[in-house]
């Protein structure tokens, strides 16, 4: 501002705004005063704005240590209603049969304030809960009381990881373990039968289409994870020959994070479309199709 001032150039909220990109990256929960203070606004243009100045010095005043974390409950709540309510409203317009069931990735934040606000918020809407290790897996069970939403389980699975996921099972909890090596598979069969509990299956296939971006070679033919179409064809029959071909419910691609272009995204469905009809053709009792990679946001801002 002194070079600015210096320069005999004007200097106002605008260029301020301007200057730190807030429209890119604000979403209408945060921008600039008239006082030139960072203000947030939970509830976007439905509620008060916080002044984060006032935040601060209230802080001060109780003698807070800094640096400190601001959390707002209230944003996270909008958004898992937002996001639900989005596809809710795709699902009528298009007249689509199915419908949408959210998990939250627990990795991305594991505070327990932070993924029970997003459990509760996420109640009228089933919305469950990903997880990708036995702590996570502990969370889960322990967090997620509606018994109609899902927790996922991706990643490595010990046999530790498959016991525990199969007793929530046996408590009457949706867990669903995406199988992404073969032998998952067969470690998944012995040890139900052991504990007398019948699984609930998920297989990520490997798909040819793949991302872009950034993360792109993390998808396709090449892909370090998911089976491919002849170790999925091994996986349907070591099923059906162990009388569990209704017990695989779930089929999971990922193309890849951070995924920029709609297109991507269209061309991968399409794709893993196909292999959930010729599975439910085959008997298999498919109930979703679990497309990885998150959402399409902006994450430069």
């Amino acid at each position: 501002m002194s070079e600015s001032a210096a320069d005999g150039l004007a200097w106002d909220i605008q260029s301020a705004r301007n200057l730190y990109n807030v429209h890119r990256w604000g979403s209408k929960y945060f921008d600039i005063n008239e006082a030139g203070h960072v203000v947030a606004t939970p509830l976007q243009e439905n509620g008060i704005a916080v002044d984060i100045t006032d935040v601060i010095e209230e802080a001060k005043g109780r003698a807070l240590k800094f640096p400190l974390l601001i959390r707002f409950q209230d944003i996270l709540r909008h958004r898992v209603e937002s996001l639900n309510t989005a596809f809710r409203n795709s699902i009528k317009e298009f007249n689509y049969q199915g419908e949408y069931r959210g998990v939250f990735p627990i990795k991305v934040n594991q505070l327990r304030e932070v993924v029970e606000e997003i459990l509760e918020a996420g109640k009228p809407f089933n919305f469950g809960l990903e997880v990708g290790s036995k702590p996570e897996l502990f969370a889960a069970l322990a967090l997620q009381a509606d018994r109609g939403s899902l927790i996922i389980c991706n990643g490595y699975k010990d046999a530790g990881f498959i016991r525990m996921a199969l007793l929530g099972t046996k408590l009457g909890k949706r867990v669903i373990m995406v199988v992404e090596k073969l032998e998952e598979l067969k470690q998944i069969i012995i040890l139900s039968k052991q504990i007398g509990v019948e699984p609930t299956i998920g297989i990520r296939a490997r798909l040819l289409s793949k991302g872009a971006g950034k993360w792109a070679e993390s998808g396709g033919e090449n892909a370090k994870f998911g089976l491919s179409t002849a170790e999925l064809l091994a996986a349907t029959e070591l099923l059906q020959r162990e009388g569990l071909t209704h017990c695989f419910k779930l089929l999971h691609f990922h193309i890849g994070s951070q995924v920029p272009d709609i297109l991507t995204v269209k061309k991968a469905v399409q794709e893993a479309s196909r292999f959930y009809a010729k599975l439910r053709k085959m008997g298999f009792e498919l109930e979703f199709l679990d497309v990885g990679g998150g959402l399409g946001v902006d994450y430069d801002g």
